[in-house]
């Protein structure tokens, strides 16, 4: 992918990925092409180029910007699935408390919020290479806390992938929606995430004494 950016290239770039967005809503991806984008974005095709190899380096981008734009929760996450399970058990549920809840979900259930962004993950094809890439990039944030749990890396990243893949397979079931019905689904989830984190946590106490 082409570096430097300047704000005109930026502005560029944005149009770009707008375009791309656009023709995404009503079509699959293998059925768009660079020079449909250019007419959609009103560039030339050296523009283009000028900024991206392929379209598939516009999705890489597009990907980074709605992974930046999705706020991580702060801490050990497993902590965070735990205090949404809790949450999730209330019956009344007022606006605060569903913010709260939002905010405590992992990065691979909130990526698609933005509406900006959900084409990507409608998509066949982009989704399951989104999924690959939000596991790659988020990998790094979970494995430490699976690792301590006298995981080995292999059996760490196999139970990782398995959650996002998971998590990402069920929202994008609802579109991505978080309605009562996805409110239900997640209780069941995330106590059952919960419950098998404890059950490592408590199997490895148990093997240390």
């Amino acid at each position: 992918m082409k570096a430097k950016i300047d704000r005109r290239s930026q502005y560029t770039r944005n149009a770009i990925k707008d375009a791309f967005l656009a023709l995404l809503e009503k079509n699959h991806f293998d059925s768009i092409s660079v020079a449909a984008v250019c007419r959609e974005a009103d560039v030339g095709r050296s523009t283009f180029y000028s900024h991206y190899d392929t379209l598939m380096d516009v999705i890489d981008e597009l990907a980074d910007d709605a992974i930046q734009a999705t706020v991580r929760p702060e801490g050990n996450p497993f902590d965070s699935i735990h205090e949404l399970a809790a949450l999730l058990q209330k019956d009344t549920r007022e606006t605060d408390e569903l913010n709260s809840l939002m905010l405590r979900l992992p990065v691979c259930q909130r990526v698609a919020d933005d509406p900006k962004y959900r084409p990507l993950f409608r998509d066949p094809f982009i989704s399951d290479y989104l999924l690959m890439q939000i596991y790659r990039r988020e990998k790094k944030h979970m494995l430490p806390y699976l690792l301590k749990q006298g995981l080995s890396e292999a059996e760490a990243s196999a139970l990782f992938l398995f959650l996002v893949s998971g998590a990402f397979a069920v929202n994008r079931d609802y579109d991505w929606q978080k309605d009562d019905a996805w409110i239900r689904t997640q209780r069941v989830l995330m106590t059952f995430v919960d419950g098998g984190y404890k059950a490592i946590n408590h199997s490895e106490k148990r093997t240390l004494s």
